[in-house]
């Protein structure tokens, strides 16, 4: 892929040059704007309403490549990509999904002896996830790939050191960054690990010590999401320095 890259101009040639010095880093003074990089971080939206129109293959090349270039822990890069640009296999699997989760949902809730959760028990789901298949409309489902023509599963190598699923995440957060810096619009998909409830990690010829956990969906936007700044609440932050402890928001 490396090479092919570096005929679309993604990846430079290497050249026998002397070294480029790097410029000291210059302090920008508090209040200042924020930078190109920093700015691309807050502008950037998730995108659940896509285009037909299909993403250059060149492009999910060049995403696939900033991708394998994240950090990880102990640098053994822990994951593997599948891209599934068919819409029938994508429309398939959604299908899977939908159908799954709305048995979850219609399924009566297990009695309890005790309104508090054990141990045992966990805490309870996420409101978020339940009020999404609550709402859905009848016989429509969640439209868990969002129309996108193109989807990526990042997969998880379980051999990874440390925390696997963390190194998953940079990698993930390193692609939907690159392609907003193309253009694209892009989203997490949790709900595509209900896929391992099927044959479909064998039909995606996902093995061993390798995990389906996540997808991302790609696209050309239909709509204008990526324009719309949301306000976050801000969290209290515990800062320790020089022997003191005060919080920070």
């Amino acid at each position: 892929m490396t090479n092919q890259l570096a005929a679309d101009g993604a990846v430079p040639e290497t050249k026998s040059e002397k070294p480029i010095r790097r410029k000291a880093n210059q302090l920008i003074p508090e209040g200042s704007p924020w930078n190109e990089v920093e700015e691309a971080f807050l502008k950037r939206r998730s995108v659940r309403k896509y285009k037909r129109k299909q993403v250059p293959e060149h492009y999910v090349k060049r995403i696939l490549e900033v991708g394998r270039y994240s950090a990880s822990q102990g640098n053994c890069q822990p994951w593997r990509f599948v891209v599934v640009r068919d819409r029938d296999m994508i429309s398939e699997m959604e299908l899977f999904v939908q159908n799954t989760l709305a048995m979850m949902s219609s399924a009566p809730p297990e009695e309890v002896a005790s309104e508090e959760p054990s141990e045992q028990q966990g805490p309870p789901p996420h409101p978020i996830p339940i009020k999404l298949l609550q709402e859905a409309p009848p016989g429509m489902g969640i439209k868990v790939f969002h129309g996108a023509p193109t989807v990526i599963f990042p997969l998880m190598d379980s051999r990874g050191i440390g925390h696997p699923e963390i190194d998953l995440g940079i990698v993930g957060t390193n692609m939907i960054m690159s392609a907003y810096s193309l253009g694209l619009g892009t989203c997490w998909v949790g709900f595509a690990e209900i896929l391992n409830f099927s044959d479909w990690p064998q039909r995606l010829g996902i093995e061993e010590p390798y995990k389906l956990v996540e997808a991302i969906t790609i696209g050309f936007e239909a709509g204008d999401a990526q324009h719309n700044f949301v306000q976050r609440e801000t969290h209290r932050t515990a800062w320790f320095e020089n022997g003191e402890q005060r919080d920070m928001y």
